[in-house]
């Protein structure tokens, strides 16, 4: 049986009656997504989303997202997702997150000239996506003054 995790919700193909696109975006529907965010997680536009909702209503014989999502659970097409495992990984990606941070906060004080403000001002990180942030556009302290 062909089966889709989403974040909260896990949709099962337990008679062929979905496509796997459609079984995945059936899984997007009832964690809420709307047509846009589906697109993006699924690497298309919102209008193949679109199309691919309304052929899971279509099949599902509903008129709303809502209803296909009700229905969907009532015949066993959707069902809440095993997150004991889930929550054991976030701990972990937690922890990681933790001691990354710790290593960064290390690593610019020891960088320093040996004050604490000089590591404020440029220090930097990264966020998992690629952006970078600098503190000293961060924080409130060190805007508008004048360095003297």
């Amino acid at each position: 049986m062909q089966t889709f995790t989403a974040t909260e919700f896990t949709a099962c193909n337990k008679d062929n009656l979905f496509t796997k696109s459609q079984l995945e975006t059936l899984a997007w529907m009832a964690e809420g997504k709307e047509n846009f965010a589906i697109g993006i997680l699924r690497g298309h536009g919102e209008p193949g989303a679109k199309k691919l909702t309304c052929q899971v209503m279509h099949k599902l014989h509903c008129n709303n997202r809502c209803l296909a999502v009700a229905r969907a659970f009532k015949e066993g097409y959707l069902k809440a997702a095993d997150t004991t495992r889930k929550v054991a990984e976030a701990t972990k990606n937690n922890a990681a997150k933790a001691i990354a941070g710790a290593l960064i906060v290390i690593s610019g004080i020891t960088a320093g000239t040996g004050t604490g403000d000089s590591f404020l001002r440029t220090a930097s990180s990264r966020s998992q996506g690629v952006h970078r942030v600098r503190w000293e556009e961060v924080l409130p302290a060190n805007h508008g003054g004048t360095n003297a």
